[in-house]
């Protein structure tokens, strides 16, 4: 009997020997008989003896050739449950995770109509601050704003620029995360009428908690990968409550596509997702006026609440959570 054979001989005390190979076999393949320097015969005793010990040598070794053909990344995704398609290198999924950024969302407000669900706007804040948000985003027509259509004066119940200005201050000084906000159709009658950027002047006059994106839509980057665009716009309404979205998406240019959008004006709440972008159609904080009425427009009232998480991939998921008033 060679040395080999004594130390791979159980009753002379070569059990410890015989787990030393096969874990340096699973390790190493068959390159680890010239590690231990054995014949590869031995080692193929060593196996043989170790297999006789109830180790599952032929499924160890098929582990470790599929360790050695996929990155760190790729085993925990296969470990979570992905497939390897044929033909493909990679795993398709590798990682949902990523920083979270939560967010409020507020669709149109318009101060100073009679119509503006105000204590609903405070209900709302109350909700942010209890779901700690990290920012609220408002997307346009923060104000009713002052029309020349017929009758209009006497929706109001705050006239003019500067009553208007400063009940949206009154307000929206009491969010409780900092504040992101562009302007809609409604707020910009008053630059159409003498110049006046409603809007900008609210922000400036809360402070440091708010700041103005832009007229009609603006953008806001999470982290390096991922960009949010509010977004109001001056169109209407459609039949289907996705078939505006999927217009106003298949209008942007590729290289300037966002990865989320919360979209205003037409009151409406809905998901959708879209040339891979997470759209929220934000709702209202007015209810159905009777000028909408006479349109046959419904008014959803209420608010989201929306997780984006974001990985070096750009975002990795979002998940939402409408509020409704049923009001």
């Amino acid at each position: 009997m060679d040395k080999a054979d004594i130390e791979g001989d159980t009753s002379h005390g070569g059990e410890d020997r015989i787990y030393e190979v096969v874990a340096q076999y699973l390790i190493h393949g068959d390159d680890a008989a010239d590690i231990l320097g054995i014949k590869p015969q031995t080692m193929r005793r060593y196996l043989r003896r170790g297999k006789a010990l109830g180790l599952d040598v032929e499924r160890g070794k098929l582990l470790s050739d599929i360790e050695a053909n996929y990155s760190r990344s790729e085993l925990l995704a296969i470990a979570k449950g992905a497939r390897i398609l044929p033909g493909q290198p990679a795993v398709p999924v590798v990682n949902f995770d990523g920083e979270r950024t939560r967010i409020g969302i507020m669709g149109d407000i318009h101060f100073g109509s009679k119509d503006c669900l105000y204590p609903l706007v405070n209900e709302a804040f109350k909700e942010f601050e209890k779901k700690k948000v990290d920012i609220v985003c408002q997307v346009g027509d923060l104000t009713e704003g002052m029309s020349n259509r017929p009758g209009h004066i006497y929706e109001l119940s705050h006239l003019g620029y500067h009553e208007q200005k400063k009940v949206a201050i009154k307000y929206m000084k009491r969010c409780p995360a900092p504040l992101y906000m562009i302007d809609g159709n409604h707020d910009r009658w008053f630059i159409k009428s003498n110049g006046a950027l409603i809007v900008p002047d609210i922000c400036d006059a809360i402070g440091d908690n708010a700041t103005f994106l832009g007229h009609d839509e603006g953008n806001l980057a999470l982290g390096d990968s991922a960009t949010v665009r509010l977004w109001h716009g001056e169109d209407g309404s459609s039949y289907a409550v996705s078939y505006r979205i999927q217009k106003i998406v298949e209008s942007l240019t590729g290289g300037t596509k966002p990865n989320v959008m919360f979209l205003g004006h037409v009151h409406k709440c809905t998901y959708l997702y879209d040339r891979h972008i997470h759209c929220y159609s934000a709702g209202a904080f007015q209810r159905q006026t009777a000028w909408m009425r006479g349109k046959r427009l419904s008014s959803h009232t209420g608010f989201w609440i929306v997780d984006i998480y974001v990985n070096d991939n750009g975002v990795s998921k979002t998940t939402g959570t409408w509020y409704p008033f049923y009001a």
